[in-house]
């Protein structure tokens, strides 16, 4: 079952870059971060404009940790944080928020997709 048309972020700059500037994402599109090897790689809203889920995923593509409804960074103190799993990771997937809801995407749920 086809849940979301992912884009790569691929190499150094674009996984820096990654969905910063851009207005939205469509209902089911997502960017894919895929590491060179299992570690608790963070993440952080600087320059989103839309909130969003972002989904941790081990080796296996096994769903270990989601951060559900992450604000964009801002002059709130409170959105000043850094995203980190709770287990390590070796992909990241970033999508609309409420979309792992709305798709009961869940910790344990393995997910496949293409590099």
């Amino acid at each position: 079952k086809k849940l979301f048309e992912a884009g790569n972020a691929s190499g150094f700059i674009r996984k820096v870059i990654g969905l910063m500037g851009r207005g939205q994402l469509n209902k089911n599109e997502a960017m894919l971060f895929s590491f060179p090897f299992e570690y608790g790689w963070s993440f952080w809203m600087f320059g989103m404009r839309f909130p969003l889920d972002v989904v941790f995923l081990d080796k296996r593509r096994k769903v270990v940790y989601i951060e559900r409804n992450v604000k964009p960074f801002s002059l709130d103190p409170k959105t000043w944080k850094t995203i980190k799993p709770v287990k390590k990771c070796k992909y990241v997937i970033e999508i609309n928020a409420g979309s792992a809801g709305r798709k009961r995407i869940k910790a344990g749920d393995e997910l496949s997709f293409y590099e």
